[in-house]
């Protein structure tokens, strides 16, 4: 039981104790151990913000949160499998730091980190978008670390120079073929990571690249629809369907405006989430109104 003036957390031990770490008291179920000699109330906040905080009470000075737990900060999209869905911290140290922690369930990496690699979000140490994006090069597939540099681009929190520049700085760092695969690939206009994904699967496909949210007209310049992925001279508009459109008003809608675009001469392609789990599905579906359009790639 909590005594009245103790936080729920996170709290290291000894600071209740003045500098001395008994833990007797906290190895009850109103406590868990985020950490190492940290404690937090069984109920509070167990998210990745409340990990890194806990973190931060015990890690040096130097040490800032790497990679994918830097883009999760951030709000990047970053996927589950990076990080066990942000339950394994990474954090980086300094190559030339003289105190390297280890800690049970959090990844150290030692890094070079200049001061222009660091940034802070909401408090805590991280490395800047523009690092994070290349550093992620190694955690993550091509169309996933695509979906992510789109989001940084379209958030406006670096530019393709600036990722070009440090792409090229990262010479002979891991993942960096990856990052110079992504690079050209990249598209800010893009407005979900799935959009992103499926993107990346076209041109993988080696298929033309279609247009991410496009604003079709009709023939007196009315706006009809904003298609997903679009090939405008071909009148082809793709669009992804996430676990949002299964809302009944929403299927109404997507069918009420996919009629509208068939009335006026479009092929529609309907992407589903199965279908990008499945990605020769979703492939087969674009090349086929590519052959039906009778393009030619």
């Amino acid at each position: 039981m909590r005594t009245a003036g103790e936080s729920r957390g996170p709290f290291r031990i000894a600071s209740h104790h003045g500098g001395e770490p008994r833990t007797g008291r906290f190895r009850s179920a109103a406590y868990r151990s985020p950490t190492r000699a940290v404690r937090a109330a069984a109920d509070a906040p167990d998210g990745v913000e409340a990990r890194c905080d806990a973190l931060l009470l015990v890690l040096p000075p130097c040490a800032v949160f790497y990679a994918p737990t830097a883009g999760r900060l951030c709000g990047m999209p970053v996927p589950a499998y990076a990080d066990s869905g942000g339950r394994v911290p990474h954090v980086a140290v300094p190559a030339d730091a003289p105190d390297h922690p280890r800690r049970r369930g959090v990844r150290i990496h030692s890094v070079r980190l200049p001061a222009w690699d660091r940034a802070e979000v909401d408090g805590r140490p991280v490395t800047d978008p523009a690092r994070t994006f290349v550093d992620l090069g190694r955690f993550l597939t091509l169309p996933d670390l695509v979906a992510v540099g789109d989001w940084v681009l379209r958030e406006g929190l670096t530019t393709r120079n600036n990722l070009a520049r440090r792409a090229y700085e990262a010479f002979g760092s891991r993942g960096i073929r990856q990052v110079r695969r992504a690079l050209p690939l990249l598209d800010e206009r893009a407005e979900s990571p799935q959009e992103s994904r499926l993107r990346v699967l076209i041109v993988l496909a080696a298929l033309p690249a279609p247009v991410p949210n496009y604003v079709i007209r009709d023939e007196f310049g009315g706006f009809l629809a904003r298609g997903d992925l679009v090939y405008p001279e071909l009148r082809i508009v793709i669009e992804y369907d996430g676990a949002h459109h299964d809302d009944p008003r929403r299927r109404r809608a997507d069918a009420t405006r996919r009629a509208l675009l068939r009335e006026h001469g479009w092929y529609v392609v309907e992407i589903h989430a199965d279908d990008l789990r499945h990605p020769d599905r979703a492939v087969a579906k674009v090349t086929a109104a590519l052959r039906v359009a009778g393009a030619r790639w």
